[in-house]
This record gives structure tokens, C-alpha cells and sequence, in this order.
């Protein structure tokens, strides 16, 4: 029984290692609006804007509303999934007063 134990404590420590440091991280999974930020961080589309909203449009897209000094600019922001490992963020820009992205 106790070799059992054992068997099974060495199964999940591997499976949370995995989940963890692995290409598909559980974390970010259910930590989507870190991950968002994290990605407006780094992402050249918002360099010197200030985010003022982030807002959750439902099916993993968010709209994003941003400032540049006195312009305030607004995007779309998609989570997109090419496989159950790989998430792409895509990124739309308001390009009229029409709504139009």
C-alpha cells in the first residue's frame, strides 16, 4: 500500500511540475487578465499608451481602452487558439468613428 502512495505522489508531483513549467501552463489558463497585462506589457502595439480599462467581452476577447497623451485609442484583443497548447494574442485597432476594427 505504501509503494502505492509513493507511485502516486511521484504521478502528480510530475503532472504539476508539467502543468506548471510546461507549454501549456494551468496558471495563465485560469489567470487570463495577468497574462493579458503581461502580453500589453510586452507587446510593441502599446508602447508609451497607458491602459485605462480592460474590460472581458466574453470568449476569451477583451477591449482594451488606452490612452496616448491626450488621444484615447481602443482595441480588441483575442486570445486565440491554434491548438490546446498554443494561444495566440491577436490585436485590433479602432481605425474610425464607426466602430469599424
Amino acid at each position: 500500500m505504501k509503494k502505492f502512495y509513493v507511485l502516486f505522489g511521484c504521478f502528480l508531483l510530475l503532472v504539476l511540475l508539467s502543468s506548471v513549467y510546461g507549454p501549456y501552463n494551468l496558471y495563465h489558463e485560469f489567470n487570463e487578465t495577468k497574462t493579458l497585462k503581461q502580453f500589453i506589457s510586452e507587446d510593441n502595439t502599446f508602447n508609451r499608451l497607458e491602459v485605462v480599462e480592460i474590460d472581458y467581452r466574453g470568449s476569451d476577447t477583451y477591449f482594451i481602452e488606452a490612452k496616448d497623451e491626450n488621444e484615447t485609442r481602443n482595441f480588441i484583443v483575442m486570445n486565440y487558439h491554434s491548438s490546446v497548447m498554443n494561444g495566440h494574442w491577436k490585436v485590433f485597432e479602432q481605425v474610425s468613428i464607426g466602430n469599424y476594427y
